[in-house]
């Protein structure tokens, strides 16, 4: 049993310690910022804008980050830029409007073009035959340390206010993410074997973002069709999810009359389903075939969706978030690994900048990384607001139809690589 987890050390034991103090503090704000938006005076169409704002903002400096992770290494980069990362939650946590929330999303974003190198330093750091069971662990571990963390979050805005609620918890993460960005710093080890290749300065930084961007039309015009395919797929998924993401609270508080406190204690039920079963589901992926697994998960994934929209009280709610934890469970951890195992450890900063991966949550939201991956995402949370708007069931009835088209486009066109990248 122990010799299953033995890639629980190093670099992957320091990340996913640092991954469960961000859950600490984050899961309790973020699925309630729809709401915030609202109460700030925003419109539907204000929420899909806050939230696209955070995604193009982190595309603008992103393929540096790829570059810098591939010549100069991985950590030094997280761990500085971490410090302007928990810096930006000042912004909202000090103002009280829903334009400074967005100044401070745009800022925070801005800032994330370390995550190529943290997503490469998690692929390198984990044995390739047991990247399923390492990305379902590294995502269930922290998601078990924040599992009461929505609940939280709800009972204080019921009892204090979402105003002042959410002033705190923004307090509460600028001095979690400097303790983070102390950790990454202190604890993590270089897994780029010749760093310090390129000089970094204010005066090379022009010329570098200017390489780093050539170099991602390198990559593209280089990257094999295979891994440009997967990369096509599931930055689509993101797009269609992402569509949605930012309505499913709003929904269920104005159409089923969920409470904030109420939508916690869901999270957290799903939470603790998802914890127990993620670890078992990782180590399924390993020994199946991956892009059925994802193929299947988005196939199954359509049909909780469609039925949210006839959902009428909490209980039918959180039989239907349990159902739809099912296949959260197996298609987070088989996209992750399906990508690794496709993509070069040398050119893996630059391919996760270009391409990425991305995760997708039903019920939750979406995350694109690479240029591909943002630039669908903060397409579709624009589109959510104009979308809700229109029809507020619009939204579900086409993420239900798009998880089937791309849960088959999946099988059909994926190819699995025969030896996975180390």
């Amino acid at each position: 049993m122990l010799e299953s987890f033995r890639f629980m050390r190093g670099n992957i034991l320091v990340m996913t310690v640092c991954d469960s103090l961000w859950r600490i503090s984050s899961d309790i704000m973020w699925p309630y910022l729809s709401l915030y938006v609202l109460h700030l005076g925003g419109r539907y169409e204000t929420i899909g804008q806050v939230m696209a704002v955070g995604s193009i903002a982190s595309m603008i400096l992103y393929p540096l980050g790829g570059y810098i992770a591939d010549y100069q290494g991985r950590i030094k980069l997280m761990g500085y830029m971490t410090f302007f990362y928990a810096a930006s939650f000042l912004i909202p946590a000090l103002t009280n409007s829903w334009q400074m929330l967005a100044v401070g999303m745009f800022i925070q974003s801005f800032v994330t073009f370390y995550f190529p190198a943290m997503q490469a330093l998690r692929a390198d750091s984990l044995p390739p035959g047991q990247r399923g069971i390492g990305f379902a662990t590294t995502m269930a571990i922290p998601g078990a340390i924040g599992i009461a963390s929505p609940m939280i979050g709800g009972w204080l805005i019921d009892n204090y206010g979402i105003g002042r609620a959410i002033h705190g918890l923004y307090l509460l993460g600028f001095f979690v993410g400097i303790l983070v960005a102390f950790i990454r710093l202190r604890f993590l080890k270089e897994t780029v074997e010749k760093p310090n290749q390129i000089e970094i300065s204010m005066r090379s930084a022009p010329g570098l973002l200017i390489e780093s961007y050539g170099s991602i039309v390198r990559t593209l015009r280089e990257a094999p069709r295979h891994l440009m395919t997967l990369s096509v797929l599931i930055s689509f998924s993101v797009f269609f999810v992402a569509m949605v993401g930012p309505f499913w609270i709003v929904r269920a508080r104005e159409v089923i009359g969920i409470t904030t406190q109420q939508w916690g204690t869901l999270m957290l039920i799903v939470g603790a389903i998802n914890v127990l079963v993620s670890i078992p589901a990782g180590g399924l992926v390993d020994r199946l075939n991956k892009k059925w697994v994802v193929g299947l998960s988005l196939i199954f994934g359509a049909m909780p969706t469609l039925l949210f929209l006839w959902i009428t009280d909490f209980n039918q709610l959180l039989l239907l978030s349990v159902f739809t934890t099912l296949p959260n469970v197996f298609l987070n951890p088989a996209m992750q690994a399906i990508f690794a195992d496709m993509t070069p450890r040398e050119q893996r900063g630059r391919i996760m900048a270009s391409l990425g991966a991305g995760a997708i949550w039903l019920m939750g939201g979406a995350w694109g990384s690479g240029i591909m991956g943002m630039l669908l995402m903060s397409a579709g949370t624009l589109m959510s607001g104009y979308l809700y708007n229109y029809d507020s069931s619009l939204p579900w009835y086409v993420l239900s139809a798009a998880l089937v088209v791309m849960g088959m486009l999946f099988i059909a066109l994926v190819k699995e690589p025969e030896e996975a990248e180390l």
